[in-house]
């Protein structure tokens, strides 16, 4: 029998979201093992997302409405957007849903004074419209910046999903502390999904991978390009080789939102002689490109939470480089209750505004000392297993009955 999935819209440009949802699917897909699953993905570039997303098995890519901004503008203006809210495309691929899925990284963390109106729009017209929503692979914060009206709008729409299940322990607790937590369950990051089985070779470190975004200028100021800069010397003078590899381009060109635009600034910050002997990702970004550029490394330091998932689900030592507490409790869930506490000498968190060549020192020393005392020797981590222990899949299973559907 088949049954539609819709997901709220994600930029596929960034290549953490097509980790999301490449992730989703296949959680999806071995929750509900008894349907044919057609997953919609909404899309301003149709014709490149097709092209991205077409080895994943039911994946329909629907094309953005431009017109829409105009009718979203009137809802705006006269206070009908929340009651009234349209998706940017065709309404009636979104009420022909048998479920929505909200999918997302930072989508509710709250970076500025106003709460993400659009992704309150997808629940609150599926529930007008009957259709039952969860959400996967969430990260929440930074709900006390908002006024207390929004807040308990956030928290009212939060608590009528069928299910949330985010990403780590941290999230758990803070949405507690709101009041929200009837319908939460843990569940990692969609990454996980993507690789059932990670195996860790004991091999020294010797090819390091930089990554640097615009959210690190954005918070901590030209200062942190000058403190790469360093680090990436201090790294290619002790005989490393080194590479900038992004995670996330901009289809409109945005610096605000290109890492290779941020990559190119750090890259001007070294001196001639280091930029001679630094590589630089060339062509296009995508999950399968950057996957293959990672496969070539031994650690990966970077920004991007979902670049640095990329990399620890490839068997990579990590460096996580910190802008906010999401940083802080995923390597504290990854150290102490995850399948990947086992190799926790190989990865490490520190704020962007703290980090240094020492620092990295510290953390390759102690991966190598790991490495060298078995040479011939790997982990072997099966995360399906652990995946399959967890109580998520039941709770979306139990709470969301597809057969009730009649769509």
């Amino acid at each position: 029998m088949k049954k539609t999935v819709l997901f709220s819209y994600q930029q596929l440009s960034n290549v953490g979201c097509e980790i999301i949802i490449r992730g989703t699917v296949a959680f999806l897909a071995r929750t509900f093992p008894q349907y044919d699953l057609e997953f919609v993905v909404s899309s301003y570039n149709p014709e490149r997302d097709r092209a991205l997303l077409a080895d994943v098995a039911g994946v329909r890519v629907v094309p953005m409405q431009g017109w829409k901004r105009y009718l979203r503008g009137f809802l705006q203006k006269t206070g009908l957007f929340d009651s009234r809210w349209v998706p940017r495309f065709a309404t009636s691929e979104f009420r022909r849903a048998d479920l929505f899925c909200s999918v997302g990284g930072d989508i509710y963390t709250m970076f500025g004074n106003s709460i993400p109106h659009d992704w309150l729009g997808y629940e609150n017209f599926a529930t007008r419209h009957g259709i039952p929503s969860i959400m996967f692979g969430a990260n929440m914060e930074r709900f006390e910046i908002v006024p207390e009206a929004d807040r308990r709008k956030l928290i009212d729409h939060l608590k009528r999903f069928k299910v949330l299940a985010v990403r780590d322990a941290g999230t758990v607790e803070y949405l507690g502390s709101h009041g929200v937590s009837d319908n939460v369950t843990l569940h990692p990051d969609p990454c996980f999904c993507l690789r059932p089985i990670t195996t860790f070779e004991r091999r020294p470190i010797r090819r390091i991978a930089i990554n640097f975004t615009p959210i690190l200028t954005r918070d901590f100021g030209a200062p942190v390009v000058e403190r790469f800069a360093k680090v990436v010397e201090a790294l290619v003078g002790k005989g490393y080789e080194v590479s900038l590899v992004p995670h996330v381009y901009s289809s409109e060109g945005l610096p605000s939102l290109s890492d290779p635009d941020a990559l190119a600034r750090l890259y001007s910050a070294l001196s001639p002689d280091v930029q001679a002997k630094v590589l630089r990702f060339e062509g296009p970004i995508s999950f399968a490109t950057v996957a293959a550029a990672l496969r070539e490394i031994d650690l990966f330091v970077g920004g991007r939470m979902h670049g640095c998932l990329n990399s620890l689900t490839l068997g990579k030592a990590v460096c996580f480089v910190g802008y906010s507490r999401k940083v802080r409790t995923m390597v504290d869930w990854l150290a102490s209750e995850s399948p990947f506490s086992v190799v926790s000498q190989s990865y490490g968190a520190v704020p962007a505004d703290e980090i240094d060549a020492a620092w990295l020192e510290q953390l390759i020393a102690a991966h190598d000392a790991w490495a060298a005392a078995d040479p011939d020797g790997k982990v072997v981590i099966d995360t399906q297993a652990y995946l399959d222990s967890l109580s998520a899949r039941a709770r979306v299973a139990e709470a969301v009955d597809l057969s009730a559907s009649r769509r």
